[in-house]
């Protein structure tokens, strides 16, 4: 009996977590690297890649586009901004911050209140898979793919309209 409680303890130890619990083990802040961000559109077969480097701190994330044109922006929950000159000016851009935020930040709280989340792998590769549940991310996405280990290392998100977006992180 002691055997089979073991079992069932470290199986659900290794498979079984809760997005809570990644806030203690993924790094959020202080987090720098190199992106590739892979855009497909429907109904074309060339997908638009990006790469660049970026800085995720506690007041936001510094994105520095590198190819195939330059381009430097900071997102905040005030907004993005992109800096021009050494200037940061804000953007008009229609663009959800907080939503994006709480997605590259695992804020479950924020993630909650406009998703449904399922779990998947362990807490040493795990996943998580964001789904709409009001009615104006349901006319966006299908759905949202977050994987990683210690630190965010994917984001998927899959659009109704058949576009793709991946963005892929290497942390240094």
């Amino acid at each position: 009996m002691r055997k089979i409680a073991l079992f069932l303890a470290i199986f659900i130890s290794c498979f079984g977590y809760e997005l809570g619990e990644l806030k203690n083990i993924v790094k959020t802040d202080g987090v720098s690297g190199n992106f590739t961000q892979t855009k497909s559109l429907a109904g074309f077969n060339k997908s638009i890649k990006s790469t660049g480097e970026f800085r995720l701190e506690k007041g936001g994330l510094y994105w520095d586009t590198l190819e195939p044109v330059t381009s430097k922006v900071f997102i905040n929950k005030d907004g993005i901004f992109k800096n021009e000159n050494g200037k940061l000016e804000k953007t008009s851009a229609n663009f959800d911050e907080k939503l994006f935020l709480a997605i590259i930040s695992l804020d479950e709280n924020e993630l909650r209140k406009e998703f449904d989340i399922k779990t998947g792998g362990s807490l040493k590769e795990w996943s998580i898979e964001l789904i709409p549940k009001n009615l104006l991310f349901k006319q966006i996405f299908k759905t949202i793919k977050i994987s990683g280990d210690k630190a965010v290392k994917k984001i998927e998100l899959d659009e109704v309209s058949g576009d793709k977006t991946l963005n892929e992180f290497s942390i240094k």
